[in-house]
């Protein structure tokens, strides 16, 4: 399918290797941007932080993993709650059936942040002699690069599909007030691979060019000291009313077979979550916008090391 104005679809992997389940091109980007963003905050934490880049890594691997297992369950609670109560039915019979069909591998972004930063609060209660503030602070500077990354993943995996053309009605309006002088279709959405031939919203798309603007803006503000806890409130505060506004143009379940969001009270799950977010981000904000600047300091390691 070629239509003026459309993009098309960047078909890319999945790929074969012997008897390996194939390996799809979302898992290799969201790899590729995880390690991109602990290499960073291990460099920036060496030099801005006084701390090791091993000590950093560690840190950063903890994240990760109960950030992942928390947006694993996140996204099965919220998006698939079919699912879990089936689950819980089965389990008492048949638990080895109730496990066999749990729906592994499907995860929740913003349930991952709400996992990391759980994560967080439990390493540093763990390690009280830490400058909680500037661990944190790395965090939200980090978490830009890997939602770029894993955004470009989702790109590829067109898994969240937005509304078709004629459903879009902010652009049918301006089409037709300018009459006819700007594309009929937004030019900015794409062929959707999943199912019949048709035109969807990438909104995977849409974020990975929020998420790239947001980064350059960090890249940019991290070339010298900034207020401490500055990305910490920044990042919410940039990120969560555009994916509130982007989430009106997602699916419906039952009008797509493929990556529907479900409603409660007619916002998705990851609206309300977008909702607690700017409102951490503005809390944030009055709290430590009279921080004083970053004093940065460079890891120098001890004789033995």
């Amino acid at each position: 399918m070629n239509i003026l104005g459309v993009l098309p679809y960047p078909q890319i992997g999945p790929w074969e290797l012997g008897p390996l389940p194939p390996i799809h091109s979302f898992g290799v980007v969201l790899a590729i941007g995880l390690l991109v963003g602990v290499i960073a905050a291990s460099y920036r934490g060496a030099r801005t932080m006084g701390v090791s880049e091993e000590r950093v890594q560690n840190y950063g691997i903890w994240i990760i993993v109960f950030g992942f297992v928390f947006s694993h369950l996140f996204e099965v609670f919220t998006y698939q709650p079919e699912v879990v109560g089936e689950f819980f039915h089965t389990l008492p019979r048949d638990p080895a059936t109730a496990f066999a069909e749990w729906p592994l591998g499907t995860i929740s972004s913003l349930g991952g942040v709400l996992g990391g930063g759980i994560a967080a609060l439990i390493w540093m209660y763990r390690n009280p002699d830490q400058d909680a503030l500037a661990w944190a602070n790395l965090s939200a500077w980090t978490l830009a690069i890997c939602f770029f990354f894993g955004r470009i993943g989702c790109t590829l995996a067109f898994d969240h599909p937005g509304k078709e053309p004629g459903d879009t009605g902010i652009w049918n309006w301006i089409y037709e007030t300018t009459g006819g002088a700007v594309p009929e279709i937004f030019p900015l959405m794409m062929e959707f691979p999943h199912g019949p031939a048709e035109i969807r919203h990438n909104l995977g798309f849409y974020e990975a060019i929020l998420w790239g603007a947001i980064l350059v803006v960090f890249l940019i503000l991290s070339r010298k000291p900034r207020r401490r806890g500055l990305y910490l409130w920044l990042l919410p505060i940039l990120y969560s009313p555009v994916r509130f506004l982007l989430d009106f143009l997602r699916e419906h379940p039952e009008a797509i077979e493929w990556g529907g969001d479900p409603r409660y009270l007619g916002l998705t799950p990851a609206q309300y979550m977008s909702i607690l977010f700017f409102a951490a981000g503005i809390w944030g904000w009055y709290k430590l916008k009279d921080q004083p600047v970053e004093e940065w300091v460079e890891y120098e390691p001890d004789e033995d090391e």
